[in-house]
């Protein structure tokens, strides 16, 4: 092989380098973009996860306060049923009374 030859060569293949060299750069360019794209995304899954845990506790907090009000309304509606109740007997008592003559 001659001296031609062998720069030839070497030329040839200094150009496929280069031409790889360009590939790969192009690719990593492709990649590095990518990789902030996917941090940007990660970065606001985590700000979702964390509004989500708190509007999750305000959440629980607004339940346990509607359930406080609904079983006030549930006590007060028992307490009115056993006063009715108690109010009939006492009426269902002065009458049996007064009907035997006491007074």
């Amino acid at each position: 092989m001659t001296l031609d030859e062998k720069v030839n060569s070497l030329e040839v293949a200094l150009t496929k380098v280069e031409e790889r060299s360009k590939s790969n750069t192009k690719r990593l360019d492709e990649i590095e973009a990518d990789m902030k794209e996917n941090n940007n995304l990660i970065i606001a899954i985590k700000e979702l996860a964390t509004e989500t845990k708190y509007m999750r506790e305000d959440l629980n907090k607004t339940i346990e306060r509607l359930d406080k009000l609904e079983n006030k309304d549930i006590n007060k509606w028992d307490k009115f049923k056993w006063l009715l109740v108690a109010g009939i007997v006492t009426i269902v008592l002065v009458f049996l009374a007064v009907q035997i003559g006491l007074k």
